[in-house]
C-alpha cells in the first residue's frame, strides 16, 4: 500500500495539476481575446455597444447551459476526458471566429462564440472533478490559490500577447494564435493527466469508504440528488451568480472602458498596467481567500468569501469617485484581487467541499452556471445597452449592487463548513 504522504505521491500529484492546470489556462486564452477583439470587431463590422453585448450574452448563456450538462458528463467520463473534449471544441470554434470577416454577420459572431462558451464550460468541472480526487479538503482552499496562479497565466498571456496582435497584425490573430497553442497544450495534458491517484498506484485519500469506490459506480440520479438538496451549494451558487455579474461586468468592459473614456490604446503604458497587473492581484486574490479559509478559518469559505465580497463593494465605490488616465487601470488591477478571491474559493474549493468526491463536477457545474446565468442577463446585453444609453456611471453603479449582494449572501454561510 501506498502512503499518499510519500514524496512519490507528491511528485506525481505536481504533475498532474502543472498539466491541467497548462490546459485550463490555454482555455482562458481562448475566452479572454475576445474583450480585446470587442472594439475593433464593433467598428470593423459596425455593430453597435448592445450588439456586442448580444454576442458576449450568447456565450455566457452557453457556457451556463453546459456547465449543468457538462459537469454531469464529467462527473461519468472523468475530467481527463472531458477537459480534452472542451479543448477541441474551443480550437475548432475560435479558428472558425477567426473567418467571421467572410461573414460579416452579427449572427455568425453570436453562434460561433456561443457554441465556444459551451466547449468551454468543461473546464471547470473538469478540473474540480480531478483535483477533488487529489486534493483533502484541508488543502483545498490552499491550492485553489495554486491553482489560480496556473490558469491565470493563460489570461496574461493573452492579455500580451492579444495587445501586441491587435496593433501589429489584425483581430483574426486573436483567435488563430490562440488556438494552435491551446492544441499544444492538450497534448500534454493528453499524455500527463490522469483523473484518480488509484490510475497512478496509489491510494484513494478520502477517508470516506464510499468515497473511494470507483467513478463507474457514480449513477446521475445520486449526483443529482446530494447536490441539488444541499442548501449552502443553492446560497453559494447566487453568490456566484453576483461574481458573474462583477467579474465579467468588469472583464468584458473594462478595456473599451479604457479605450473610450480615457483614450488608453492596447499598446500603451496603462493598458500594459492592466495587462500584467490583473493576473497578479488575481493570483494574490486566489491564494489570500484560499490560505484564509482554511488556516483562519478552519476551512470554512464563508468568512473569506464575505470579506472578499466586501472588498469589491468599496473598491467599485472608489472607482466610481475616482478615475483618470492612470488612476484608473490601477483601481481596476487591485479591484480583482477581490473579484478573483471568491470566483477560485467558491468554484474550486467549496464545490469539492459540497460536492465531495463523486459529484464535484456537477456541483461545480451548477456553482458556475449560475456566475454564466449572472454575466448572461447583466454583463451582456443589459450592461451594453445601459452603457449605450446611459454612460458608464451606470455601469459601475450595477457592479456595486452585485458585488454588495455576494457579501450579504456569504454572511449566511460564515459558520458551515463541509463535513
Amino acid at each position: 500500500m501506498n502512503n499518499p504522504l510519500l514524496s512519490e505521491f507528491i511528485r506525481r500529484r505536481n504533475r498532474n495539476w502543472i498539466f491541467l492546470g497548462l490546459m485550463y489556462a490555454s482555455y482562458y486564452m481562448c475566452r479572454y481575446n475576445f474583450p480585446i477583439a470587442n472594439k475593433t470587431i464593433s467598428e470593423k463590422f459596425g455593430f453597435s455597444r448592445e450588439e456586442m453585448g448580444w454576442i458576449i450574452a450568447a456565450t455566457m448563456w452557453a457556457y451556463a447551459f453546459g456547465q449543468l450538462i457538462n459537469g454531469l458528463i464529467t462527473d461519468r467520463i472523468g475530467g481527463r476526458k472531458a477537459i480534452l473534449t472542451g479543448a477541441a471544441g474551443t480550437i475548432i470554434l475560435n479558428i472558425l471566429m477567426g473567418f467571421g470577416g467572410y461573414f460579416n454577420s452579427l449572427t455568425y459572431f453570436m453562434l460561433i462564440w456561443g457554441l465556444n462558451g459551451y466547449f468551454q464550460a468543461f473546464g471547470a468541472p473538469s478540473v474540480v472533478k480531478t483535483n477533488a480526487n487529489w486534493f483533502r479538503v484541508s488543502e483545498r482552499g490552499t491550492f485553489t490559490g495554486i491553482f489560480g496562479l496556473m490558469i491565470q497565466f493563460g489570461r496574461w498571456a493573452i492579455m500580451i500577447l492579444g495587445g501586441i496582435l491587435i496593433v501589429k497584425l489584425s483581430w483574426e490573430y486573436l483567435f488563430f494564435v490562440p488556438s494552435i497553442i491551446t492544441f499544444i497544450f492538450a497534448v500534454l495534458a493528453y499524455l500527463n493527466v490522469r483523473d484518480t491517484p488509484e490510475e497512478c498506484g496509489f491510494d484513494c485519500i478520502s477517508s470516506d469508504k464510499e468515497e473511494c469506490e470507483t467513478d463507474e459506480k457514480v449513477n446521475v440520479l445520486s449526483v443529482l440528488k446530494k447536490v441539488l438538496t444541499s442548501k449552502p451549494l443553492w446560497i453559494i451558487s447566487f453568490a456566484y451568480f453576483c461574481t458573474g455579474v462583477v467579474r465579467h461586468g468588469v472583464d468584458q468592459w473594462y478595456i473599451r472602458y479604457l479605450k473610450e473614456v480615457h483614450r488608453i490604446s492596447t499598446d500603451s503604458f496603462g493598458y500594459m498596467l492592466t495587462a500584467f497587473g490583473l493576473p497578479v492581484a488575481a493570483v494574490l486574490g486566489s491564494f489570500a481567500a484560499g490560505i484564509a479559509s482554511d488556516r483562519l478559518f478552519g476551512a470554512r469559505r464563508g468568512p473569506a468569501a464575505a470579506l472578499m465580497y466586501l472588498g469589491q463593494f468599496i473598491m467599485l465605490i472608489i472607482f466610481a469617485l475616482f478615475s483618470g488616465e492612470l488612476l484608473s487601470p490601477i483601481l481596476i488591477v487591485v479591484m480583482q484581487f477581490f473579484i478573483n478571491g471568491p470566483h477560485s474559493l467558491l468554484g474550486g474549493a467549496a464545490a469539492m467541499d459540497f460536492g465531495g468526491r463523486k459529484a464535484a463536477g456537477f456541483a461545480s457545474g451548477l456553482i458556475d452556471c449560475w456566475q454564466y446565468i449572472g454575466a448572461g442577463l447583466i454583463a451582456g446585453v443589459f450592461m451594453g445597452r445601459i452603457i449605450e444609453r446611459f454612460g458608464y456611471t451606470a455601469w459601475i453603479i450595477t457592479l456595486v449592487i452585485f458585488a454588495f449582494l455576494g457579501f450579504v449572501s456569504m454572511l449566511t454561510l460564515w459558520n458551515k463548513k463541509a463535513q
